[in-house]
């Protein structure tokens, strides 16, 4: 036996296929579900106010044999099925035939309605929310980092009026700077970067700023050296291996190694004299 239930909205009723003639016995019984009132109400009939309760419907035998494409006998054989299987009751006259469904609320009950309806409104309003805080939290930061700046350290020699403060790319960037590890940022570095961008572009400075951080090396002075390298094409990477200047030996010819020899014969020969000299003065 299935246990459950699905919701079918009550414009499946306009559906090409839902209409499509005749209906078997199984598409008439959902037709009947979908036909009677959700909810107590008020109908015309004839000129007369007539109470019909939820679960209830005030139709005809011509109508639901226009309606299935039966003829009235087979749609009167029908109902009679259905009120010996308890599966409605109905009463039949000359103008009119009213049915009410038997335990209606288990093919649509209120609560379980009303929990559907209001678990998606919780998950609507939680995504609403879950979204208000996101944008919050931006804002937060932003006005973060302008408060900072707003709180200028005049020391520094950086003033609030140097600073462009509701330039879009200029916040990116510190926020940037501040996410890679850099600090908190000071007026004074705000200001570099704000000349960097001004020197460069907002896209070198900000590639800039993640190779710093790549390389480990969180500070205005390499950011600047990253960009300067780019702006002279000049491209090496961290480690580079640079090789040491070659040296070359080359031979002496005889006429250098003669030459050579002659200096070195001379000055023996000159520090033997000196030391002669001395001797015989010393005599």
């Amino acid at each position: 036996m299935a246990y459950g239930w699905i919701s079918i909205h009550r414009k499946i009723q306009d559906n090409l296929i839902w209409n499509d003639k005749p209906f078997n016995r199984g598409a008439a019984w959902i037709d009947l579900l979908l036909l009677a009132n959700h909810e107590d109400r008020q109908v015309l009939f004839n000129g007369n106010a007539i109470q019909v309760k939820r679960g209830e419907k005030i139709t005809s035998l011509r109508q639901l044999s226009e309606r299935w494409g039966w003829s009235i006998t087979k749609v009167k054989k029908f109902l009679n099925l259905l009120s010996e299987e308890k599966m409605i009751s109905y009463k039949s006259d000359s103008k009119k035939t009213v049915y009410s469904i038997v335990n209606y609320e288990v093919y649509q009950d209120n609560e379980n309605t009303k929990s559907n309806t209001e678990i998606t409104l919780k998950e609507n309003r939680n995504k609403t929310e879950i979204n208000q805080k996101e944008i919050k939290k931006k804002q937060t930061i932003m006005n973060n980092n302008i408060n900072n700046l707003n709180n200028v350290n005049n020391n520094n020699g950086v003033g609030q009026s140097e600073l462009n403060l509701d330039d879009p790319k200029l916040a990116e960037l510190i926020k940037l700077y501040q996410d890679c590890g850099f600090g908190l940022i000071s007026p004074y570095s705000a200001k570099v970067l704000s000349d960097y961008m001004d020197m460069y572009s907002f896209q070198w400075v900000k590639e800039a700023i993640e190779i710093a951080e790549q390389n480990g090396v969180r500070t205005l002075a390499y950011i600047r050296g990253v960009l300067n390298k780019k702006k002279t094409g000049v491209d090496k990477s961290k480690n580079n291996n640079f090789k040491k200047k070659e040296t070359y030996y080359r031979p002496k010819s005889n006429e250098e190694k003669t030459k050579e020899t002659r200096n070195v014969n001379n000055n023996a020969l000159n520090s033997f004299i000196e030391n002669m000299k001395k001797a015989n003065v010393s005599k």
